[in-house]
């Protein structure tokens, strides 16, 4: 060890790269960063920090979750030298703080950004060090989420996801129910806590471009129903604050931009993201594959947003969040999703808080039953624009 070390040192010094603490000058704190580790999202008492554009995790803390014991036998700091040694069954890996030259055993790599020390801490690159521990890696920026998973399970995911997405692409008609119970707090509110629920019951038929859904939600004490049908180009909507039907058009296809999108069918993806931040757990069911992980499923967090002809949302994500997916095991078809988040929003000083979960059951997948705008619905249904000038808006 000694003199694997003794080699090493020499080799960085005659790099001729200086030591300074100028490198925790360009160093920026990033708390809304997320650190998920075979799909659990890690807390950590030391901040992430962002240095030319990279990702640096406290060196025990993050070792420690890769599997590192942490103790001077495997991770060894060395003061005078400011060097790093990281021992892991039969692997050496060694830094230097303020170097960008790295050793993985007798090979050298040059490293995007170095280690620093910020705050008398001494922080690693994510990326760099989890990849020579054998870890795949993947960013999610939507999230701003480091993703590190064992590369045996991200394949396995990536396998069950691609079927999945590929049967998914098959359906042509499905019934579908989405439920949202949520609370939230914010510098406003103060301790109060604003309930907030959505019960929304969805049939389409995607080949005849046609939909009908009932929504009822509440918060503050009041309920609000809705109940609406889509086709290829209009939306009829009846309730809040119209008691009759009113239509409104679309230039885009409005099925595909706010049914599609918002029912879940796109919901399953075979990317990089999911299959690092899902991971296959045991299931008492034979005709179930489950996954769970910290993957989040905005078009979830959104429900009924787009059914109701509003924004879709800010695309504000919690600091804490994870998604429970079945399939059928035999079709890989989509069964039911549920999102728990929870969280104070780092951004903005802890000061707003949501906790609460999401989720989306399908049946009936390519079933035996239609969907029809009735003719009376078409017939009666006045303008949108019209039907808002009596309430002046």
């Amino acid at each position: 060890m000694k003199k694997f070390l003794t080699i090493v040192t020499a080799c960085l010094v005659i790099g001729g790269v200086a030591i300074t603490s100028s490198a925790a000058s360009k160093v920026k704190e990033s708390p809304d960063i997320k650190i998920a580790i075979d799909g659990k999202i890690g807390q950590y008492s030391d901040v992430p920090i962002i240095q030319d554009g990279r990702t640096l995790l406290p060196l025990r803390a993050v070792l420690e979750k890769l599997g590192v014991q942490n103790d001077d036998d495997h991770i060894m700091w060395e003061p005078q030298e400011k060097t790093i040694t990281i021992n892991k069954e039969s692997k050496k890996i060694f830094l230097q703080v303020g170097n960008k030259k790295a050793q993985i055993d007798e090979t050298s790599f040059e490293l995007d950004v170095p280690p620093v020390i910020y705050k008398s801490r001494t922080y690693i690159p994510a990326r760099f060090v989890a990849e020579s521990l054998g870890k795949k890696v993947v960013w999610d920026n939507s999230t701003r989420s480091v993703l590190i998973k064992e590369p045996a399970s991200f394949d396995e995911v990536k396998d069950i996801l691609t079927k999945s997405e590929a049967a998914m692409k098959k359906v042509n008609k499905a019934k579908m129910n989405m439920k949202m119970d949520m609370k939230m707090s914010s510098a406003d509110t103060g301790s109060l806590a604003i309930p907030m629920g959505a019960d929304i019951k969805l049939e389409m038929d995607k080949s005849k471009k046609v939909a009908h859904m009932l929504m009822d939600m509440k918060t503050m004490g009041m309920s609000i129903n809705m109940e609406l049908y889509y086709d290829d180009k209009t939306q009829y909507m009846k309730g809040f604050l119209f008691e009759n039907w009113t239509k409104s058009t679309s230039e885009e296809e409005n099925f595909d931009t706010v049914v599609i999108d918002q029912m879940g069918l796109e919901m399953i993806k075979a990317d990089d993201v999911g299959s690092a931040g899902l991971v296959k757990v045991e299931s008492n069911n034979p005709d179930e594959i489950v996954l769970q992980g910290a993957v989040f499923f905005g078009n979830l967090s959104e429900l009924g947003s787009g059914f109701a002809g509003e924004d879709s949302g800010s695309g504000d994500v919690p600091s804490d969040y994870s998604v429970k997916v079945i399939l059928d095991s035999k079709t890989y078809l989509l069964k039911s999703c549920v999102m728990d988040v929870g969280g104070s929003d780092p951004e903005n000083g802890n000061k707003s808080e949501t906790t609460g979960s999401f989720s989306i059951t399908l049946t009936d997948i390519n079933g035996d039953f239609q969907v029809k705008i009735p003719d009376e619905v078409k017939k009666t249904a006045i303008d949108a624009g019209e039907a808002g000038k009596l309430f002046g808006m």
